[in-house]
């Protein structure tokens, strides 16, 4: 996970591995859909030079976000 938005009833929304390694239509992740399908490296490097914006955007369409989790040092994992 590196971003994570969660709203009043417990709604989250992330960018995670469902989203950077997406090959199929767009999301509506919390990115906004820059790190649809660029892979791990990729949309670490947009969510480090991006999040604040992201989270702005957030705030700005839900007032009442509970919380923003945030990983900037993320480690991409091999599955197998």
């Amino acid at each position: 996970m590196l971003l994570a938005v969660i709203r009043p009833g417990g709604r989250t929304q992330r960018c995670d591995a469902r989203c950077y390694d997406a090959h199929e239509a767009e999301c509506e992740c919390v990115c906004g859909g820059l790190n649809h399908g660029a892979g791990f490296h990729d949309a670490l490097e947009n969510t480090r030079r991006l999040h604040q914006d992201w989270i702005e955007a957030a705030h700005a369409n839900d007032p009442e976000i509970l919380n923003i989790e945030i990983d900037l040092n993320a480690q991409g994992y091999a599955l197998f």
